[in-house]
């Protein structure tokens, strides 16, 4: 009978320790499944700032087009004007 209580003994320590490592496994699966999504959180949120820099991106290009159209614009003005009083402080009369 000392013998069968020895190995009783003997699978309940054995069942300790593989629930003590079943209980660690958990846990770090757990830990796995939270950081997992942390990381989908994070693309979500990152797939979210490139929609919104994009959008901006779009809107400060069209931006730069109006912006380079009116120096052109401004500029072709200016340069009539310089030649309009180019021919007025020579005194030539305008064609």
């Amino acid at each position: 009978m000392g013998e069968q209580k020895y190995s009783i003994e003997d699978a309940n320590r054995r069942l300790d320790t593989a629930l003590d490592r079943l209980e660690r496994l958990a846990h770090h699966a757990r830990t796995k499944v939270r950081d997992a999504s942390n990381i989908e959180h994070q693309v979500q949120n990152l797939a979210t700032d490139r929609s919104r820099l994009a959008s901006e991106l779009d809107e400060t290009r069209a931006y730069a087009r109006t912006v380079e159209e009116s120096a052109k614009d401004v500029s072709a003005r200016i340069m009539r004007a310089m030649e309009k009083v180019q021919v007025a402080l020579n005194g030539e009369d305008e064609a």
